[in-house]
């Protein structure tokens, strides 16, 4: 039970859109326009946001969804956290709000809160929300390390003994708080906190705990912040009857413009190789002898495992050819269930059987390995179901694949066709009210279209757009190349104008520009014809997977406030990217975002619409490619004072009669044709 904590104004029965509109105009000091502050924050009156914040009072008191557009500089997290936070004081309930990316958990947890408690002088509880496994679990590395020598190889005791020495400073006990030299993947997972290895109360580190110290933060919590990725594991734990999160009468889901794609990969399966092996070898590794069985001289258990080790190779090389899966394709639809005689289901039956064997053994004198051992029997399990769901392809509604990874190794993946009947379902029939919003949910000035695709139809949803408050007509121009050859029928004659196009551009504004690409081949392709010519003329070109992490990119272009700086990159650097002033000038779109049309999650979306009688480019290929279009084109400006230029190197748009809905999509502003 959240402890009550009073905010004023909050008594009486007066509508939540009133009070919320009572303190829009606290935080401006009770006037109109911008009201400046000692703290640096400048306030400045929107008619959008106040109209925002209605809508969402409107939908806490009447237990209804929202889907609402709110473009730039609408300032949409006031807008959400101002009623959300009354209605979870009023009710003595606790809310939810959830993010696609880390910057924006950062910004809503160190930016705007704690601007409402200073400017408005709230008293409320906030907490940001991680996952289980972020959590270092004392018990688990104090065995960890002194079992390391039957547990790791040599050079891992250099790694606990650090994690040992961090644990006595950290205050969250989380993995984002190592600031330098982060444990492998390897040795985090023998220390961390999970799901079915916690002994609750009879654990000795129970008091010091740093998960259940983050739990009872949670179940204290007025406000939560998530993000996408915890938010649908535990409404996938949920369906299975299990979770992680506590209750909340009202979930926000900013970034909305990434539900479907984060709906589709936790409702479905990926396995590989490496799945099996991190797993493997916790138990036990065949050539050091390293592994919980080991520790445990569990023999009868560890041959299992060796058998399971080569059973499990032997499987993912069948695969392909199994498959039919061609070396040089990149991916394989499979038509039916793939059949691989595999002795895996027989061999798990027998280690499954044996872990059982040593946890009945050990419960009366080991506790910490009976724990350890319950953990990874159902993690076996899980992935033996997983595998079997797979193979027997028993979701209904789902398509499955198989594709090679970076090292050109099979992957079995499957995702449901359609999200919209899982989500009515798992999401708006488990919370009383559902906010969805983002600055690219429109086509066309509409939210038909994305309302349909995540499953708000029933029960009905009010859908909201509102406007960008910028100037664009006079903060930005739209520059469209008239001659650059059709990217499709001809592609080298394409690459070459796109390399041309862009040093004409980089010229213009002296770097200070991003490059957005939607194929990886030819982004590599450009960067090999611009390289020597922006290096000769003092350019830095920073290139997105040559090395450097997306945020060093960022920083690296940030530090140089652009100048003379051009950085390429791909779907990272469409959405969720800000880069504000003087330092960005330049978004160069180099191809309309369509996407590619034989991936198997697209492809059998497209012939799903087709079989319902639908036009399967006008009815998904091309919203979804005008959304991330737009998200593309609303990184140049993200504030009111920045001015620019985003150019377009794809005549299509002015050619195509499809070019209308990319349009009508935008705000009003100059659109000057070019040649490249």
């Amino acid at each position: 039970m959240i402890a009550p904590v009073q905010m004023p104004g909050l008594a009486g029965d007066r509508p939540l859109r009133e009070l919320a509109a009572m303190e829009f105009a606290r935080l401006g000091g009770g006037g109109g326009g911008a009201v400046g502050a000692a703290d640096g924050f400048e306030y400045e009156a929107r008619p959008e946001q106040l109209e925002m914040a209605s809508a969402v009072a409107d939908a806490l008191e009447g237990g209804s969804s929202l889907l609402v557009e709110a473009g730039t500089g609408v300032g949409k997290s006031l807008a959400y956290l101002v009623p959300m936070l009354m209605h979870a004081k009023r009710g003595n309930q606790r809310v939810m709000v959830s993010t696609h990316t880390i910057s924006l958990q950062e910004q809503l947890v160190g930016k705007d809160l704690p601007l409402l408690r200073a400017r408005l002088g709230w008293d409320f509880r906030a907490v940001l929300v991680k996952g289980r496994s972020n959590y270092l679990c004392l018990r688990r590395l104090a065995r960890a390390r002194s079992a390391q020598r039957e547990l790791f190889a040599d050079d891992r005791s250099e790694q606990l003994a650090r994690i040992r020495q961090w644990a006595q400073t950290t205050q969250d006990g989380s993995y984002q708080d190592f600031r330098e030299r982060r444990p492998t993947r390897e040795v985090w997972l023998a220390v961390c906190a999970e799901h079915g290895n916690c002994l609750g109360a009879k654990c000795p580190e129970h008091g010091r705990c740093f998960f259940q110290r983050a739990r009872r933060a949670m179940n204290d919590a007025e406000l939560l912040v998530a993000n996408h990725h915890i938010v649908f594991s535990d409404l996938a734990l949920r369906a299975a009857g299990a979770s992680f999160l506590p209750d909340v009468s009202a979930l926000v889901l900013d970034e909305a413009h990434t539900v479907e794609d984060a709906a589709s990969d936790h409702f479905g399966i990926r396995l590989t190789a490496r799945s099996f092996e991190y797993w493997l070898r916790r138990l036990f590794v065949p050539n050091t002898g390293k592994g919980l069985l080991g520790l445990l001289h569990a023999g009868e258990a560890a041959h299992a495992v060796m058998r399971l080790w080569d059973e499990v190779g032997d499987f993912f090389r069948k695969v392909p050819a199994a498959a039919g899966f061609a070396p040089d394709a990149p991916h394989r639809v499979l038509d039916g269930p793939l059949e691989i005689p595999s002795g895996l289901p027989d061999i798990w039956g027998t280690l499954s059987g044996e872990l059982s064997k040593l946890i009945a053994g050990l419960q009366d004198s080991d506790e910490d390995s009976c724990a350890e051992l319950r953990m990874l029997r159902a993690q076996g399990n899980g992935l033996m179901e997983e595998l079997s769901a797979f193979m027997e392809q028993s979701a209904g509604d789902h398509v499955y694949w198989i594709e090679r990874d970076a090292m050109r190794q099979p992957e079995l993946h499957s995702a449901p066709i359609e999200v919209a009947p899982i989500l009515r379902k798992a999401l708006f029939g488990a919370f009383p009210t559902v906010v969805m919003t983002s600055a690219t949910l429109a086509v066309g000035g509409r939210l038909d279209y994305f309302r349909d695709r995540i499953g708000a139809d029933e029960p009905a949803a009010r859908m909201l757009c509102l406007g960008s408050p910028f100037d664009h007509a006079n903060q930005m121009r739209l520059h469209v190349a008239s001659n650059a050859p059709d990217p499709v029928a001809e592609e080298k004659a394409y690459g070459e104008a796109v390399a041309r196009g862009i040093l004409q551009w980089v010229r213009r504004t002296e770097g200070r520009a991003f490059a957005l690409f939607t194929s990886e081949k030819l982004m590599a392709k450009t960067a090999q014809a611009v390289r020597r010519t922006l290096a000769d003329e003092d350019y830095t070109l920073l290139v997105q997977g040559e090395g450097r992490s997306n945020r060093h990119m960022l920083d690296t272009f940030r530090r140089r406030e652009g100048k003379r700086c051009v950085l390429f990159g791909l779907n990272s650097f469409w959405m969720g990217v800000d880069v504000r002033g003087d330092a960005l000038s330049n978004v160069i779109i180099t191809r309309l975002p369509f996407a590619v049309p034989d991936h198997p999650v697209t492809a059998a979306r497209m012939q799903r619409i087709k079989d319902n009688g639908g036009r399967p480019f006008h009815d998904y290929s091309l919203p979804e490619a005008v959304l991330k279009f737009r998200q593309g084109f609303g990184r140049l400006l993200r504030s009111a004072s920045d001015t620019g230029v985003v150019v377009v190197l794809d005549s299509r748009l002015l050619k195509k009669n499809y070019g209308r809905t990319f349009f009508k999509s935008l705000p009003e502003c100059p659109v000057e044709p070019f040649e490249i």
